[in-house]
C-alpha cells in the first residue's frame, strides 16, 4: 500500500518510489532533459533518482497506472526553513494538465506548510514549467547565467509570508 494524496478520474498522486525514475526517465519531456543537463550535467534517470531519493517528500503522478510526472521538496538543511522544489514530467502530463493544474496550488500549499520558503532555478527554454510556476503563484526573477553550462535560467520562489 502507498500514501495517496489525490485519486480522481484515473489520475493518482502518491508518494514516490525509486522505481518511478526507471519508468519516467526514458519519457522525460525534452525541456526537462535539457534543463537537468544544462544545470547539473545529469541524465534524466540520475536527476529523477537523486531527486526522489533525497527529497523529504516526493510525489508521483500516474495516469491509468503510467508515471507521467514526479515532484517534491528537498530541504537545504536539517533545521532550516527553506527547501528546493522540483518537478519533472513527460509529455503525457499535457493530457491531464488542466485537471492536475487545478490541484497544483494545494500541493504547493502542503509543501509550504513544511517549509515556508521553496525555491529553485528554471531554464528559460522550459516554457511549460514557467507557465506552471506562474499559475501556482511563484515569484520569478529575470534570466541570468546558471548551472554548469551557464545557460539562462530564472530563479523562482514560493513563500508562505505575503
Amino acid at each position: 500500500m502507498y500514501d495517496k494524496y489525490y485519486d480522481q478520474n484515473g489520475i493518482i498522486v502518491r508518494r514516490s518510489f525509486p522505481s518511478d525514475a526507471d519508468m519516467l526517465a526514458p519519457r522525460l519531456r525534452k525541456t526537462d532533459v535539457e534543463e537537468v543537463w544544462a544545470s547539473n550535467n545529469l541524465t534524466p534517470w540520475d536527476a529523477l533518482h537523486e531527486s526522489i531519493t533525497t527529497s523529504i517528500l516526493s510525489l508521483t503522478i500516474t495516469v491509468n497506472g503510467i508515471v507521467v510526472g514526479c515532484f517534491g521538496i528537498n530541504p537545504e538543511s536539517a533545521l532550516g526553513k527553506n527547501a528546493i522544489i522540483w518537478f519533472l514530467a513527460s509529455d503525457e502530463l499535457d493530457r491531464i494538465n488542466y485537471r492536475f493544474l487545478r490541484h497544483s496550488r494545494k500541493f504547493i500549499g502542503m509543501f509550504l506548510n513544511l517549509y515556508p520558503y521553496l525555491w529553485n532555478w528554471v531554464d528559460v527554454r522550459n516554457k511549460p514549467s514557467i507557465a506552471w510556476l506562474r499559475y501556482c503563484g511563484a515569484k520569478i526573477k529575470r534570466p541570468e547565467p546558471y548551472g554548469v553550462m551557464r545557460k539562462n535560467f530564472r530563479y523562482f520562489w514560493f513563500s508562505k509570508e505575503k
